[in-house]
């Protein structure tokens, strides 16, 4: 519960930032008058409110109603009042799912929450990652969304154990996100002694993400392992018959295909 709050609060935060002047391009024929063509960012939060808000409430509730209504007005061509109707409809939205998660007085919480088919697999997913942290964020963000569990392995409890410890006892999971990102540099002994500019270098994941990505492929099999990459880090060539995502500024990018193959995996993803 506390984690959907946390969506939803991020969302109206990220809302709350948009104005008339930032929200679209402008009209060339009239700037400042009227709205020209959404912005990539407004266009994205529009389109996450509706689906968070369809995801954790049903059909014919008000904050529902409320999303359908927002995403319907149309801002291009018209004025400020348009923009600041649906940017207002769209907060209300939010704002009652959050008063119904905190006190369902009229019994209007969906339920449901993502679930896996398989009774052997769990909903747990781990998130294995490096030195980016806006990266594990938005992909920990992203699991929270569509009703899974992500598991850090820096948020679970120590409970005296080493660290190879709390990796196997953290690692009872379903499903498994691998999160390249290019941490380190690296170029082969026979370079060391050229220049640096004439090294053959390589920007290359940490070794603990590699040797977690081997682990899960060999526990989870290929079919229940995501590796998602961004930048110009080295993809590993050992691992085979592995679907590699390329991930730009925000993993809602790949969100379709990440969930088609959750459901391939035996998810049943509730968005």
């Amino acid at each position: 519960m506390d984690s959907k709050i946390s969506i939803l609060d991020r969302l109206i935060i990220e809302g709350e930032k948009f104005s008339f002047d930032n929200f679209c391009y402008k009209d060339s024929a009239y700037p400042g008058e009227f709205a020209g063509t959404d912005k990539a960012e407004w266009l994205e939060w529009k389109t996450r409110v509706k689906n968070i808000v369809c995801s954790f409430m049903p059909d014919q509730s008000s904050a529902v109603r409320l999303a359908v209504v927002a995403s319907g007005v149309v801002t291009k061509g018209y004025g400020p009042d348009n923009f600041h109707r649906a940017k207002s409809t769209f907060l209300t939205s939010l704002k009652n799912t959050k008063s119904v998660l905190i006190e369902d007085v009229y019994g209007e919480l969906k339920l449901e929450e993502s679930e896996n088919v398989s009774p052997l697999l769990s909903n747990k997913i781990f998130v294995v990652h490096g030195h980016d942290s806006d990266f594990k964020n938005d992909v920990e963000r992203f699991i929270h969304e569509i009703g899974l569990e992500p598991i850090v392995l820096h948020r679970q409890a120590d409970e005296g154990n080493t660290i190879i410890e709390k990796f196997e006892k953290n690692s009872d999971v379903g499903y498994a996100f691998i999160l390249l990102s290019p941490d380190e540099i690296a170029y082969t002994v026979s370079q060391s002694e050229l220049p640096e500019k004439s090294r053959e270098i390589e920007y290359r994941a940490r070794p603990n993400v590699i040797f977690e990505f081997g682990y899960f492929v060999g526990k989870l099999g290929r079919s229940k392992v995501c590796c998602l990459h961004k930048g110009n880090v080295s993809i590993p060539s050992d691992l085979s018959g592995i679907v590699y995502k390329k991930v730009e500024a925000s993993i809602d990018s790949q969100a379709y295909a990440i969930i088609k193959d959750l459901k391939a995996a035996g998810y049943k993803i509730k968005v």
